[in-house]
């Protein structure tokens, strides 16, 4: 039966974004490419076991195309009566919400190699502030950065202490979106980091606790990766030794060498790589049981360091102590918000001086809360909604 309604729901969308093939409604390329992921997922049988999930996602979906389409015809609506301003931020927070609903969505009906779906999938999940995988990596725009300079200048002279090759830890915490990766982005490309520091590794922790996998290992596994490992050869080691095998690889590639790894947006608490700042040195009999701790198997003395971030701060704590954790807070007169929101905006060519983005400032920094990531999203989405060339009165500006 749950098959049977997938092909049925599946069958709904399609029609219903063919219909109408116009691009005047809200995310319709991001419609668009789940489309296409459903063709490439739907050639192959549906797996029993995969169908219910599956079928969650094609009902929100088809909610979120016809709420977008609605919207859409409502503004147009709008705009004949000049009112479109009067809706504008609610719209807005509406688009905000919908576009992390699709992605969430888009990401949990991917075509995977066994024909299923993502098993993490909850529909009741989307009402909420879910959160979905994401990827991160050690680049970043620093000119399009604003409000980290302390908390950089801190880390940075954390990092630079002479202390007879001391190993130092260093958490960054706050809430989702305040800016933690891009502090670490900040202090990993700094020119001073760079000088100290070989090797400089970036690892991605944001999908072990979603796979169900052994963290230990995904761990080491992408660490050896950020050294340049060739994944066939961390294969061949962990299938010859298991965690053992991997442990001692690590150990061997950072010895003697004043190294930098940041672990950005580590969920789990675990115990395995709790206590970073112990010291001391794992034993021949430890390493053949593979049961050493982190903290064991990377090399100290050398002035090796390690940043975390996390959302939790109890992680952070654990893994490097509670007076080595740096803590970023909201954006309290929402200046910075503004600033990222406006460069965010006027990405595609819009004027910053344009007379709706002068009227909505404040609206603008209230629905940020604060939080840097809200802002340049709120300015991709209303990028698209503003005219360049039109600079009249903003009643009749927004549409979808």
């Amino acid at each position: 039966m749950a098959v049977a309604m997938v092909q049925f729901l599946m069958e709904k969308f399609v029609d219903a974004l063919e219909e109408d093939d116009s691009s005047a409604f809200p995310f319709h390329a991001l419609f668009q490419g789940i489309k296409e992921d459903l063709k490439v997922t739907m050639r192959s049988p549906v797996p029993l076991g995969t169908a219910d999930l599956l079928r969650d996602s094609l009902y929100d979906l088809n909610d979120i195309l016809i709420e977008c389409r609605t919207l859409s015809k409502k503004h147009t609506g709008l705009k004949q009566r000049k009112l479109v301003r009067l809706s504008s931020m609610s719209s807005l927070w509406f688009l905000y919400k919908a576009k992390k609903r699709l992605q969430a969505i888009k990401h949990s009906i991917q075509p995977r190699n066994h024909g299923g779906v993502d098993q993490n999938y909850s529909s009741g999940s989307l009402s909420g502030d879910m959160e979905f995988d994401r990827w991160t990596s050690r680049s970043v725009d620093k000119s399009k950065v604003y409000g980290l300079d302390d908390q950089l200048n801190a880390i940075e002279r954390m990092l630079s202490e002479e202390d007879s090759g001391r190993f130092k830890g260093i958490g960054v915490v706050g809430m989702g979106g305040v800016g933690k990766t891009v502090l670490a982005q900040m202090v990993f490309n700094s020119p001073q980091v760079r000088r100290r520091f070989f090797p400089r590794l970036w690892v991605c922790m944001s999908q072990t606790v979603k796979r169900g996998r052994d963290v230990r290992r995904e761990m080491l596994e992408r660490t050896l990766m950020a050294l340049g490992v060739e994944e066939e050869a961390i294969t061949s080691i962990s299938e010859a030794g298991g965690l053992a095998e991997l442990m001692f690889a690590l150990h061997l590639q950072l010895m003697n060498k004043r190294y930098l790894i940041v672990f950005d947006d580590v969920w789990n608490i675990d115990e395995w790589y709790e206590g970073l700042m112990s010291s001391g040195l794992p034993d021949e009999g430890e390493w053949a049981a593979g049961h050493l701790p982190l903290d064991r198997v990377l090399p100290k003395g050398c002035g090796g360091s390690v940043i975390v971030t996390s959302r939790l701060e109890e992680v952070a704590v654990k893994m490097v102590g509670e007076e080595n954790v740096c803590r970023i807070e909201p954006d309290k007169d929402g200046e910075c918000c503004w600033n990222i929101f406006m460069d965010s905006v006027t990405e595609g060519g819009l004027a910053g001086d344009h007379p709706t983005l002068r009227s909505i400032k404040t609206e603008i920094v209230d629905r940020c809360g604060g939080l840097p990531l809200a802002a340049k999203t709120i300015g991709e989405i209303l990028r698209g909604s503003l005219s360049p060339e039109d600079t009249s009165e903003p009643e009749n500006k927004l549409h979808p």
